[in-house]
């Protein structure tokens, strides 16, 4: 069947590869999305393994439509008893963007409705309990063009699980993963984190290193439909839990100037069972130290829009500069906005790369360390 996993902008080429290691077949993606083929088994593995995601989607229709009644007489025709069940409770979301149907609620109402009438075609029933399990109906519509999708996921991916909150402005867990994998970092390499905050960047590399798939430890909303087996959620879990390694892994090392996050962090790595790899300290980056001639540096300093004071953030920058000097074997990659930082940290990219952090437009900023 036609899946989509979502991703941040920017994440596409992480997904894809992550989609391709696990040998999903007809990759191809889009902005914000990676549009891939799989089994209901796959389903389970996608969403208990991908890093990068957002969400898992099963892909129900894609069609043109510029009135109501092309909505609902397309929607009408999917063939929903295939993957609902007659109790399930159906929710529909539903997005716009310049198209002719703007009306996010009439959308979403009409959907319903069409929904409704295909599930009562063929059951031969007028009404509906909507007692069981959840079915998220996501309507995505750009330019005339609309996608009826099943979301599997639920929460989203990012919610590993492991984080009950964050500090000031935390990383998401999945843009942290894929700087991880962006990176040359590897688990035969340490790693330091300086601005650690609640030690996402590190966890996430703590969960590669270690080969723990991030949704191992969570719930998905399709684990409650009839069309699944159990035993299918149970076999791939099952099977994640069989390949968790610890062999050949080197320690990572993150620090923060907040004692308060300094001990989220830690909380977070127990939770996510991966404290045994991290090393964390209160410590200002100023006073970080190499534990080895080489390694790797990732980090998300605080910046303008975080700090609401871009001249500190540039201060900052500055002496990062100042002190990654002492680092000329390490590799640094440092998550950043666009406008300030390289005039601040006085040294040009050896390559950059455009992402988003939340809403905020960055760039990952790599410095290749010498050989």
């Amino acid at each position: 069947m036609k899946c989509t996993a979502t991703c941040s902008f920017g994440l596409e080429s992480v997904l894809s590869a992550e989609l391709k290691k696990m040998d999903f077949e007809d990759i191809t993606s889009e902005n914000g999305r990676v549009n891939f083929k799989s089994d209901l088994t796959g389903i389970t593995k996608a969403n208990i393994n991908l890093r990068t995601a957002e969400r898992v989607y099963i892909e129900l229709a894609n069609f043109n439509a510029v009135t109501f009644d092309e909505l609902f007489e397309n929607t009408e025709k999917i063939q929903f008893h295939k993957l609902l069940d007659k109790s399930g409770a159906i929710i529909v979301n539903a997005s716009s963007v310049s198209s002719m149907l703007k009306s996010i609620p009439d959308c979403q109402s009409i959907v319903k409705k069409a929904i409704i009438k295909s599930m009562s075609n063929y059951y031969k029933i007028d009404r509906f309990p909507e007692t069981g399990p959840k079915y998220p109906i996501n309507v995505f519509i750009y330019k005339d063009n609309v996608r009826i999708y099943l979301d599997t996921s639920g929460s989203s991916l990012y919610k590993r699980g492991y984080r009950k909150k964050g500090g000031d402005a935390p990383l998401k867990e999945t843009l942290a993963s894929a700087i991880v994998q962006i990176s040359y970092w590897s688990k035969d390499k340490i790693l330091i984190d300086p601005f650690c905050g609640s030690g996402t960047i590190l966890i996430e590399a703590a969960l590669i290193a270690k080969n723990i798939a991030p949704g191992l430890y969570r719930d998905f909303v399709a684990e409650s439909w009839p069309i699944f087996n159990n035993n299918e959620w149970i076999k791939s879990r099952e099977f994640y839990s069989s390949v968790i390694s610890n062999v050949n892994i080197q320690k990572m090392y993150g620090s923060d100037i907040d004692k308060e996050v300094v001990s989220l962090a830690r909380q977070n790595a127990r939770t996510a069972k991966v404290s045994d790899i991290i090393e964390f300290s209160v410590k200002d980056f100023k006073n970080i130290t190499a534990p080895s001639e080489k390694g790797v540096i990732i980090c998300n300093p605080p910046y303008g829009e975080r700090l609401e004071d871009e001249q500190v953030a540039k201060k900052i920058y500055s002496d990062m500069n100042k002190k990654f000097d002492e680092f000329p074997k390490w590799s640094k990659y440092i998550l950043a906005p666009d406008k300030i930082f390289e005039e601040a940290y006085v040294k040009k990219a050896d390559k950059k790369r455009k992402l988003y952090n939340g809403k905020i437009l960055c760039n990952l900023y790599q410095y290749f360390g010498t050989k």
